[in-house]
């Protein structure tokens, strides 16, 4: 009496391929698009996705929930910033969009009235961080935004990350709009950044890492918006203290929390 040979085994996934691979988990087939590498031996795909749902996250030292690998949220805000410019400069034209879109203060019905493009609008607030007065203001803001925003997104996470800049960015504002004298046009993300370096500041401070040397580099760029004309010094001083705020609350909160 004759047996028929046994069928060979196929991956779970794709049963059209034939596999003798199996899962170190599971032990099940995994056929090459489906195996990946493990601590010992290979392990199938949907073992991996359930052992990285089940493992708990990661918390740094600071007690956040680090996010791991790119962080889009920066690349995303440099592209925001680098796209606004463009659109600005090459559809509205440079003139009529800083005017559209920065934070005017000081202004008045009679100033309003006057000019089309003058106003008070909620979303000045925002859409000013975007506004930018030529290639070299936006250059040093976006490299500075590089170099500590790829530092502090993957320390607090993206979600705490969009929080710091948009409170740091209506500190900035909102300190603008209150003492800034007469009729002024205010734009930029240096205002935000300011406040990520003083955020960053807290964080060196609280893991007990010298942070001198940052104070005094954001320092002298505060005072360099008291004496040169056209930096609004009103927005990096709101900014500054709305992040450096921001971030005693953030690990005030994560202190409290079991």
């Amino acid at each position: 009496m004759s047996s028929e040979p046994a069928a060979p085994p196929v991956c779970s996934r794709h049963p059209e391929r034939v596999s003798y691979v199996r899962c170190q988990r599971c032990e099940r087939p995994a056929c090459p698009e489906c195996q990946r590498p493990a601590a010992v031996g290979i392990q199938c795909v949907d073992c991996v996705r359930e052992a990285q749902s089940a493992a708990r996250p990661l918390r740094n030292r600071l007690g956040f929930t680090s996010a791991m690998g790119t962080p889009y949220v920066t690349y995303g805000l440099i592209a925001a910033n680098v796209l606004a410019f463009l659109f600005g400069t090459f559809v509205l034209g440079t003139e009529a969009w800083q005017d559209a879109w920065g934070l005017w203060t000081g202004v008045g019905p009679a100033e309003v009235a006057m000019y089309s493009n003058v106003g008070t609008e909620w979303y000045r607030w925002i859409s000013a961080g975007f506004v930018h007065f030529g290639l070299l203001h936006l250059g040093m803001n976006m490299l500075v935004l590089f170099q500590f925003g790829t530092q502090l997104e993957p320390i607090l996470g993206r979600a705490r990350f969009v929080l710091l800049y948009v409170a740091s960015l209506l500190g900035g504002s909102l300190v603008a709009a209150l003492i800034a004298p007469s009729v002024a046009l205010h734009g930029g993300a240096s205002g935000a950044i300011f406040g990520l370096i003083a955020a960053f500041a807290v964080v060196l401070f609280k893991l007990k890492l010298d942070y001198r040397s940052l104070l005094t580099t954001a320092g002298l760029w505060l005072v360099v918006g008291f004496v040169v004309p056209g930096i609004s010094w009103q927005g990096h001083l709101g900014g500054a203290l709305a992040g450096a705020a921001t971030m005693l609350a953030m690990l005030r909160w994560v202190d409290r929390r079991p």
